[in-house]
Parts: C-alpha cells; structure tokens; sequence
C-alpha cells in the first residue's frame, strides 16, 4: 500500500473554484463512461431482436443464446481491456488511455446500427457482431478505471471521494439514459418497425461519442499528480505490457487481492439492484412487467444522487470508517428489506430498494477514491482496472449466477440478500484491514 502523491493543488483552494477547475473534467469523464454503459443497457433491451436478425432462422431460443453468447463476448474481452488500457494509462498517459477507450466504444456502437443482418450476409454479419462486442468489451474492461483514475487524480487531495464519485454515477446514469432511450423506442415502434429498423436507432446515436472523444484530446490534460510521476520515471526504463504485468502481481498482489475484496460488495450489489431486481419483481413476486420496470426507473436516479452524496460525506467522515458502517448496516437490514417486497404492495418494494440504495450508495460514493489511493502512481490504473474486472467477474457475475438459484433451491424467496450479506462481510473485513491514509 502506498500514500498517494500530492496534487499541484494548494490545499486550501475552495469548493467553488476547484469546482470551476474540475467541471470540464467532471462533464467529459461522465459523458464519456456513461456512453459505455448505455450500450450495455441498449443491448439488453434488445437482445431478442439481435439473435433473431442475425443469427440463423428456426429456433427462437438458440438464437437467443447467440445472442446473449455475443454479449458474453464483449464481458470475456474486458479483463484484456483492463491490462491493455492500464498499460497504456500507467506508461503513455491517461488521456490517451481515456481517449482511447471513448473512440473504441463509440465507433463500434455506431457500426451496430448498420451492420448488415443474416439475411444480407449470412453468418458473416453475426461474426462481424461478436467482433464488434469484443471491441467494445476491450473499451469498457478500461475505460470505467480510466475514468475513475482520471477524475481521482485531477482532484485535490480533500475531495477525490467528491469528485472521482461521479465515475459510478456515469455508469448508473448511462445505464438510465440507454434504458430510457430503449423504452422511447419501444414505445412508438410497432414490431415490424422495431426490426426493421427501431432498435438501430439507439445505436446510431452512439456517434456523438465521438465528439467526446475529440473534446477530451484537445481540451484535457494528464493530471498534474501524473505527470510529476512521469518526470521522475523518465531515467527508468520503460516496461513492455507483460513486465507490467509481472510487476503488478510480483510487488503490488496485496493491494490486488484487497481491492478485489474490498469491491465485492460494489460487483455483487450493482448487478443484483440493476440488473436482477426486474426479473426478481416479474418472476418470484409476480408484479407485473410495466410496474417492475417502473419501479426500476424511480430507484435508479435515486442511486445515482446517494452516490455522489455518499462520495461528498467521505470526504468529511473518513472514507474507511463509513464504508464499514454502510456495509455492517446492510448486514443487518437488507434481509429486513427484502422481506418487506415480499408484500408485492408498490410503495413497499420502493422503500425497500430505497432502503437497500441509501446503504448500499453511501459504500459506494468513496469505492473510486479507495481503490485509487491504494495503488502507487506508477502502477495505479492498471493496478486499479485489473482489481475491478476481476471482483466484477467473480463477484457480479457470480451473483447474477447465484441469486436465482438460490431461490429455487431453498424456495425462499428472500434468499438473495443472503448474497449481499456475504458480499458486504467480505467488504468490511477487507476495509478492516486497510488503512486509509489520512
């Protein structure tokens, strides 16, 4: 574990002016992460209507699973993103890893909207998808921790939690913004319209990621704390990407292994509020598609802000010290909560998400600026993007495993918070551990 360099910054600079300082930072990285997760929820949306345009005619639930292979894809590609941004981020600078990444998600996301279906091409316009989700797996296994980085260190050292908290608020917000879009469609295309050519419009619109991308090149800098790095690094010798690695896991695997550990619970609870709680509501509870999604819709935003309240309150608390509360209080109360949505009554399952939300984005406002101040400048983004998709691959995706089975093994419906339970005990035994610097 290492203390952090200290920024350019005096550190008496007020609120309002590094607030002036850090708006453009603040508007591109947000622009530019939520344009990756708006994909992510575009896709979702309209994975049905992909297999069966791309994927070969006869079977409705093969294609399907093609479909949802292709987006597997784009997953499997983002631990390669992670070391291959990283690299680039930690040796090249951060703004060319940030830059990067944008390009790479938008560009393909566009190409989406006009890729020629199975009928046009046969089985090369579902290979020329899976290449396209790879791509855009490569840019977001990167992007998310250049973006986290770049916010965190641009941001004085008394408010990276506020600043490098709008990372997770991009990635939520995206993800609202391609759903809203997505509904928007959905709404004023028939059927016939949607496959004919609705569910390319979300995709089209991607190519204003571009112009992101351009802004972020000519008007942002490297941080200053980056770049006083890279004047003392300029007599070493530069690694290749497979020494970074190696020196990653050789000298760094504590702060690896903490960092996984400590976003277990930020994979786990993510993916089980955004993702599994609308089927939960449709399959176990019985509530009605519509409502599920509108409940989803009033929650979701209300995340978004407990995140950035979460990031503002750590800076004023302590980051470690309201991590373990947030985290011991959803021990305590998430299977309370869960039993209350059991009613099925709609202001009741509100409460409960809200309840679960408040606790849940109270731990996660400060998660950029934690696992950011644990790895050395020399090696943090790489340190930082590796950690993450692997506590998002075990943790998130083991979840999204577990959660419905659980269920069906133990026919309790409740069952799922067991999973935030051992997500959040994980998390605060990790943060016991941890020492913040101060």
């Amino acid at each position: 574990m290492s203390t952090d360099i200290a920024t350019a910054e005096p550190e008496e600079i007020s609120s309002r002016d590094e607030f002036q300082r850090m708006k453009k930072v603040i508007i591109s990285c947000v622009a530019g992460s939520a344009l990756e997760w708006y994909d992510f929820a575009v896709y979702s949306y309209f994975a049905t209507i992909i297999g069966k345009l791309f994927f070969p005619s006869g079977d409705t639930y093969l294609q399907l699973v093609a479909s949802l292979g292709t987006f597997a894809s784009g997953l499997l590609a983002r631990p390669i993103g992670a070391a291959v941004f990283g690299y680039i981020g930690d040796i090249l600078g951060r703004k060319k890893a940030l830059v990067i990444s944008i390009y790479m998600m938008a560009i393909p996301t566009t190409l989406m909207g006009v890729l020629p279906t199975y009928e046009q091409m046969g089985m090369t316009a579902g290979v020329l998808l899976i290449l396209i989700r790879f791509i855009q797996g490569l840019a977001l296994g990167g992007g998310f921790g250049g973006t986290i980085v770049f916010l965190y260190e641009h941001a004085s050292r008394k408010r990276k939690a506020t600043y490098s908290s709008w990372a997770p608020f991009s990635l939520v917000s995206g993800f609202i913004m391609g759903a809203c879009v997505a509904t928007c469609v959905n709404s004023v295309c028939n059927a016939q319209q949607l496959e004919s050519f609705g569910w390319r419009i979300p995709f089209i619109l991607s190519v204003f990621g571009t112009a992101i991308a351009n802004y972020v090149k000519h008007r942002l800098e490297d941080p200053k704390e980056f770049l006083e790095h890279q004047k003392q690094a300029n007599t070493a010798p530069q690694m290749n990407m497979t020494q970074s690695l190696m020196n990653l896991f050789s000298n760094h695997w504590k702060g690896v292994f903490l960092v996984v550990c400590i976003d277990a619970l930020t994979a786990s609870g993510y993916f089980l509020i955004a993702t599994f709680l609308v089927s939960y509501f449709e399959e176990f509870l019985h509530i009605s598609h519509n409502t599920s999604c509108l409940i989803q819709n009033i929650c979701m935003p209300f995340l978004a802000i407990m995140i950035l309240v979460g990031g503002w309150c750590a800076d004023r608390f302590g980051k470690r010290a309201q991590m373990i509360t947030a985290s011991i209080f959803l021990i305590a109360f998430v299977w309370p909560f869960f039993n209350i949505m059991q009613s099925g009554d709609f202001l009741s399952v509100i409460m409960a998400e809200i309840g679960i939300i408040v606790l849940f984005a109270i731990y996660y406002g400060p998660i950029p600026a934690t696992i950011c101040s644990i790895f050395p400048t020399s090696v943090r983004l790489l340190g930082v993007s590796i950690a993450h998709n692997i506590a998002m691959a075990v943790f998130g995706g083991g979840a999204l495993m577990l959660a419905p089975k659980l269920i069906h093994t133990t026919g309790c419906v409740t069952s799922p918070a067991i999973l935030f339970i051992i997500s959040s005990a994980i998390t605060a035994i990790a943060l016991y551990i941890w020492k913040e610097d101060r």
